[in-house]
């Protein structure tokens, strides 16, 4: 008797260490990676705020957020140049107001810049009109923590495009639906250089421009199609709050989602911020990337 539980155990033994062994040989999950986190954000600080205002915006999604995409502050970058020299942040703000409007700002702490571009998109109503040019910008990071490359777009399309997800105010409309392309092009081209980010005011509402499903807007564009694509935070967690600009969620932050093998990157949570003078709210969005 003695005998065979001696047998029994060692038998146990062995296929415990078999198991162990077949175990190490498997690819990790992504729950079981070693994950680093970090948060994205994105705000419109209308241009027409005192500076007060305008400062006490910017600390507040500086204060939610580690990279950031921010609109309508060209007009404040003599200031923003000071503001992220003083307080460790990267900033890519460039040429003259309009295309230095849609500026870029990540944490030196978190970040190293590798690379950085500007492309124009096109003139809104045409050459020298209001309201004026559109820019795509973007700047490639280094994730200190994971050596991971994450490149982040930033953009603002023109108001008065769509009605309740229709596209209407033609030829600004025809801009916009350029500068939705173009973005998509861009992320297409980058994504396999790093993670791709995309933050922007882009006024469209998601909710009625999902319902009605224009072939030009961004839910047709960007997310209405298989992985790999982008994927927005409204898509991925539905619409919170009010929104982001009265009603509407107009703000958006989307990432490159993958198939789920090949993805080091993934969406888990975003909220919106409230608070801010500007006639838009913020978000921020919460990023896992894998070492």
């Amino acid at each position: 008797m003695q005998i065979k539980r001696q047998w029994l155990v060692r038998g146990a033994g062995a296929l415990i260490s078999t198991a162990a062994l077949v175990a190490a040989l498997l690819p990790a999950s992504p729950a079981a990676a070693v994950n680093v986190t970090f948060k994205a954000g994105s705000l419109n600080i209308y241009n027409g705020l005192t500076q007060a205002e305008f400062v006490h915006d910017l600390n507040l999604i500086a204060s939610k957020a580690d990279l950031i995409g921010l609109n309508e502050v060209g007009n404040r970058k003599a200031f923003l140049q000071d503001w992220a020299a003083d307080n460790g942040w990267w900033l890519y703000s460039p040429g003259s107001t309009n295309q230095a409007g849609e500026a870029l700002i990540a944490k030196k702490s978190m970040f190293d810049v590798l690379d950085k571009g500007s492309i124009f998109v096109c003139d809104t109503n045409g050459p020298g009109e209001v309201p004026p040019a559109r820019y795509n910008n973007w700047v490639k990071y280094r994730h200190k923590a994971t050596g991971r490359n994450v490149i982040h777009l930033n953009a603002h399309a023109v108001a008065g495009i769509d009605d309740n997800g229709r596209p209407e105010n033609l030829p600004r409309t025809d801009c916009a639906e350029k500068q939705f392309q173009g973005i998509k092009n861009l992320a297409v081209s980058k994504k396999d250089e790093g993670q791709v980010i995309f933050s922007g005011d882009l006024n469209v509402d998601f909710s009625a421009d999902r319902a009605y499903g224009y072939a030009k807007f961004p839910w047709k564009v960007f997310e209405a199609n298989e992985l790999p694509n982008l994927r927005s935070s409204f898509n991925l967690y539905g619409e919170k709050g009010t929104g982001t600009h009265g009603s509407r969620h107009i703000d958006y932050i989307y990432f490159w989602k993958r198939v789920e093998s090949s993805q080091v990157m993934w969406m888990t949570g975003y909220d919106i911020v409230g608070g801010t003078n500007s006639d838009h709210n913020g978000i921020v969005a919460y990023f896992s990337i894998s070492m």
